[in-house]
């Protein structure tokens, strides 16, 4: 696989992991014209609102691009959220900085071509995959708590997560992790475009430091690559980073994240 097949993917991966999120909620809107994607999902937040250009090359109409997503959000009073590809969307990047949007994050890229080393679950810790809506619930509820750390409001969690049975779809595969039946991490892999991805990984803070988050990342990981994926990416997060390096995956690309707050 070339670099960029690598690049590709992992951009395909990510687009299908937005439409896939805005999906979770009965009220998700997807609009994608022009290589160009939309989402608007419940609320008004720029977390659940999400928008990504697919274009590759030289594209003159960037500031119409632009244009195109902030009315696409103004029309629904709506805050909204860019992912950039470092790779691929330069000029739009310097549009999202011209018009003061507030880069939350730089998220490496992220990836491995291989399965991971084995690594024994923390003592007293049980990693079950997820099979039923309680086992959804809970995810939800480590994912919902532990993104408080990323500035993530738990309003915004419980609303992504409102209709857990939307998230058991065979190209999804989730994990958690108990203490006794604690739900307190868990990771998710999104399957499409040949490869995976991993997605939603989290800890509760108190649990943190344990080795809860590198046993499910595994789990997920592993998965991936008994379904026959030829690669697992991920964007890192600027907590996830460090354990990800350790753990062995290589950094490809970065996709910053701008935020744009209706006022």
């Amino acid at each position: 696989m070339t670099a960029e097949d690598v690049l590709r993917l992992s951009d395909l991966n990510l687009a299908a992991y937005i439409r896939e999120m805005t999906r979770w909620n009965a009220t998700g809107e997807i609009f994608e014209q022009d290589d160009l994607l939309l989402t608007k999902g419940p609320g008004t937040s720029p977390v659940t609102s999400v928008a990504m250009s697919l274009y590759n090359g030289d594209d003159p109409a960037t500031i119409n691009r632009f244009y195109r997503i902030r009315s696409f959000y103004r029309e629904r009073k709506s805050s909204f959220s860019i992912h950039i590809r470092k790779h691929a969307d330069a000029p739009l990047e310097a549009i999202c900085l011209r018009e003061r949007m507030i880069r939350i994050s730089d998220a490496p890229g992220m990836m491995t071509d291989h399965p991971l080393k084995d690594i024994t679950a923390p003592e007293g810790i049980e990693i079950r995959h997820v099979i039923n809506v309680d086992g959804v619930m809970d995810f939800a509820a480590v994912t919902t708590q532990s993104y408080r750390s990323l500035g993530m409001p738990v309003q915004t969690g419980q609303q992504i997560f409102a209709s857990p049975e939307r998230l058991l779809q065979p190209h999804n595969y989730l994990v958690v992790a108990y203490d006794q039946e604690q739900p307190v991490s868990a990771a998710m892999i999104l399957f499409s475009h040949s490869i995976a991805g991993i997605y939603w990984v989290g800890t509760l803070e108190h649990y943190r430091g344990r080795g809860m988050a590198h046993t499910c990342v595994c789990q997920v990981t592993h998965e991936a690559f008994r379904r026959g994926a030829p690669l697992v990416v991920l964007q890192a997060s600027q907590f996830g980073e460090p354990l990800y390096k350790r753990m062995g995956f290589k950094e490809f690309t970065k996709y910053p994240w701008y935020m744009y707050f209706e006022k």
